[in-house]
C-alpha cells in the first residue's frame, strides 16, 4: 500500500510550485534542482535505477560548477554498479547538503519546513520501532508530548506552504491526515492503547514520508 502512495506521489512532483521556482534562484533553492533530487529518490526507493540515473544525470547537469553536481554523478555510478542503496544515500546527502548551503545562505523555502517536520517527527516514530510501555505514566507522557511536538512542526508547515501548495489537493490529504492522527495519539496513549497506539503510528510513518517525497 505504502509503495502504491509513494508511486502516487513521484508522478506529479512536476507540478509543484515555490517561490523558489525562479530560473534564477540558487541552484540549492531552484525548483528545477529539488525536483530532480525528489524524482531521484523516489525512484530509488521503488528500486527503479534507470529512471532514478536519466533524472540524476539532469540533475548533474542542472548543478554544473556547484560542489554538489560530483554527489549527482556518483549516485549514477552507484546505480550503473548495481548499488542502490549506496545511490540512494548519496542523494540523500545532496539534499542534506543543498539544505545546508541554503541555511549558510539565510534562504529559507518551504522544503525545509518538510525536512525539519521529518527531523522532528523521529521522536516520536521510535515508538513505532519499539513498542513502549503504556503502563508506565511517564511514557504514556513522552508518547504525548512527542505527538504535540509533532503536530506544531506540521501545523507550522501548512501555514509555511504557498497558496498553491496548500490548495494542492495532494497536499491537503497529506497534511490534513497526519496531524488528524496526531491528534489521537496523545488520547490513545492516555488510555494505554498500545494497539490503538501501534496503528496510528503506522499511519503516520506514511503521511510523513509521502511529504518528505512529494515536498522534502
Amino acid at each position: 500500500m505504502i509503495l502504491v502512495l509513494i508511486l502516487a506521489a513521484i508522478a506529479p512532483v512536476a507540478r509543484m510550485t515555490q517561490v523558489a521556482a525562479q530560473t534564477n534562484a540558487p541552484a540549492a533553492a531552484r525548483e528545477s534542482v529539488l525536483a530532480e533530487r525528489r524524482l531521484a529518490a523516489g525512484y530509488l526507493r521503488t528500486l527503479n535505477g534507470d529512471l532514478a540515473a536519466l533524472a540524476l544525470e539532469r540533475l548533474a547537469k542542472a548543478l554544473q560548477g556547484s560542489p554538489h553536481a560530483a554527489l549527482a554523478t556518483d549516485a549514477v555510478a552507484a546505480i550503473d554498479a548495481g548499488d542502490l542503496p549506496r545511490a540512494a544515500e548519496l542523494v540523500e546527502q545532496l539534499g542534506e547538503r543543498l539544505a545546508a548551503d541554503r541555511r549558510m545562505a539565510g534562504t529559507r523555502i518551504f522544503t525545509d519546513c518538510i525536512r525539519e517536520a521529518s527531523t522532528a517527527y523521529r521522536a516520536l516514530d521510535v515508538f513505532r520501532v519499539q513498542r513502549p510501555d503504556l503502563s508506565a505514566p511517564a511514557t504514556r507522557t513522552a508518547v504525548a508530548d512527542a505527538a504535540r511536538a509533532s503536530d506544531a512542526a506540521f501545523a507550522r508547515c501548512e501555514s509555511e506552504a504557498p497558496a498553491a501548495v496548500r490548495a494542492d489537493p495532494d497536499f491537503r490529504r497529506l497534511i490534513d491526515g497526519a496531524r488528524a492522527s496526531l491528534g489521537k495519539v496523545p488520547q490513545a496513549a492516555t488510555a494505554s492503547d498500545g494497539d490503538l497506539l501501534h496503528r496510528l503510528l503506522i499511519e503516520l510513518r506514511s503521511f510523513e514520508q509521502l511529504l518528505l517525497f512529494r515536498f522534502g
